[in-house]
């Protein structure tokens, strides 16, 4: 049987707090992407140091991986009273706007958690919600799973091998710019 994540809430909860106070254009945050930094922040740890920070489950999904307890760690947060939570249309689609209310407690995290976290939200916070999902459909743990699937974070240390193979994502990317 193979190794499952166990999920850390407290950890989830901080995580996402410190996600949204950090993140260069907020205004931009989305579900969508949030969800997709959370991705990176567990994946980029493990490929790493072989563990993820938060133990979400990840699932493919059409707009990419999607950890699986996240929307119920937001809805504890804003029960809390510690995020807001508002939607817009944005076109025809509704986008959840998060207002983190509190910064969180860094301390919830070791030295390579913070650094990781920091690291994602450096690479990823300023740029846009397609950006983001164009980049993480061109890895290898979204590639290798049927729609719907659970993604092991072994496919982690696959990711780089088929960005340097396939420069599709940059691709992607700058089309998404140029259009």
């Amino acid at each position: 049987m193979a190794w499952q994540p166990t999920m850390n809430r407290e950890k989830c909860k901080q995580a996402i707090l410190f996600l949204l106070n950090s993140s260069a254009n907020n205004t931009m945050l989305g579900k969508v992407k949030l969800f997709k930094l959370l991705y990176y922040v567990d994946f980029d740890h493990y490929q790493t140091f072989k563990t993820p920070i938060t133990g979400n489950v990840y699932r493919k999904l059409p707009y990419g991986p999607v950890p699986t307890r996240a929307a119920e760690i937001l809805e504890e947060l804003r029960a809390e009273g510690l995020v807001g939570i508002s939607m817009k249309l944005v076109g025809d689609y509704r986008q959840y706007v998060f207002t983190p209310k509190v910064q969180g407690n860094i301390n919830t995290f070791t030295t390579s958690e913070m650094e990781v976290l920091e690291q994602v939200v450096k690479k990823w916070g300023s740029h846009t919600t397609n950006e983001i999902v164009a980049a993480t459909h061109g890895e290898a743990p979204w590639r290798a799973v049927e729609m719907g699937e659970e993604i092991p974070y072994s496919l982690a240390f696959y990711r780089r091998q088929i960005l340097e193979e396939d420069g599709q994502v940059d691709e992607e990317i700058e089309e998404i710019r140029v259009a």
